[in-house]
Parts: structure tokens; C-alpha cells; sequence
């Protein structure tokens, strides 16, 4: 897989994340998919680095730079956003369940 579809990969987690935090129920599946974002966006970090002074006077590897540096801040704030989501609505389920049962005895 070549850096601009790692990068194109990368932007889309980090939006379905971000997405994902609207649905509700979607949230876990919102921090998994943020959390493949930020991984591919770190790797594609990593290559740029390895190619070294090519990365800013390629206008095609800028591009992919500039994608993969949002997809990442994408991905952060939607794993960020889904994590809170996510504890938020297992609290409410466990107080749910612990009204439950203390009305049932």
C-alpha cells in the first residue's frame, strides 16, 4: 500500500470516528476505528521521516503529509470524543441495572 492511500485510510478512520460519536451506539466501534487512524497516521509520520528532505519540495508527498497530519488530529479527537461516549453510556447502563436490582428486592 503506497503512502497516499495510507494517508486517504487514515483521514477516512479519523472521520468515521468523529462520525461515529453522533450515533451512540456506534461509540466502541467509533474509539476502534479511531484508534487504526491514529496507528496509520503515526506509520505514515514515520515514512515521511525515513525519505527525509524530499517530504517538503514533493508537492505529492506534502499532500500526503497534510493528510495523514489530519488524519491523525481527526482520529485524536474522535477517539477522544468516542472513549467519553463510550464510558458516559456504560455508566448509565450500570446505574440502570443497579436501580434494577435494588427495586427488585
Amino acid at each position: 500500500m503506497d503512502l497516499k492511500n495510507k494517508a486517504i485510510a487514515s483521514l477516512v478512520c479519523g472521520v468515521l470516528a468523529v462520525i461515529s460519536v453522533f450515533t451512540g451506539v456506534f461509540a466502541l466501534a467509533g474509539l476502534i476505528i479511531g484508534i487504526v487512524g491514529i496507528i496509520l497516521s503515526v506509520n505514515i509520520r514515520k515514512e515521511l521521516q525515513a525519505i527525509g528532505d524530499n517530504v517538503e519540495t514533493d508537492p505529492g508527498l506534502k499532500e500526503v503529509k497534510n493528510m495523514s497530519m489530519a488524519g491523525l488530529i481527526c482520529s485524536i479527537i474522535g477517539t477522544a470524543i468516542a472513549g467519553i461516549g463510550f464510558l458516559c453510556a456504560a455508566c448509565i447502563v450500570g446505574t440502570i441495572g443497579i436501580a434494577a436490582c435494588s427495586q427488585a428486592m
